[in-house]
């Protein structure tokens, strides 16, 4: 299901006439970024990130974390 997703993406990035797909992989995933440098994602450095997530009780939680940047000419 993830190569088709991202495939998807890289087709819609191609249509688009861009030469540069990036993406972020937190650093305790290593099965998904196994997957992205599968499919030719090359890590170029490691940034923090973060976002808000939403409990089922409705209060709203910050994540943060440190994910592996990763790039590819979705051309090739």
């Amino acid at each position: 299901m993830g190569r088709v997703l991202i495939h998807a993406a890289e087709d819609r990035i191609r249509r688009r006439g861009l030469f540069r797909a990036e993406l972020g992989v937190e650093l305790d995933n290593p099965r998904t970024l196994a997957l992205y440098e599968r499919l030719g994602y090359v890590a170029y450095d490691e940034q923090p990130d973060a976002w808000d997530e939403e409990a089922p009780d409705g209060t709203i939680r910050r994540h943060e974390t440190i994910c592996t940047c990763l790039a590819k000419d979705p051309r090739v």
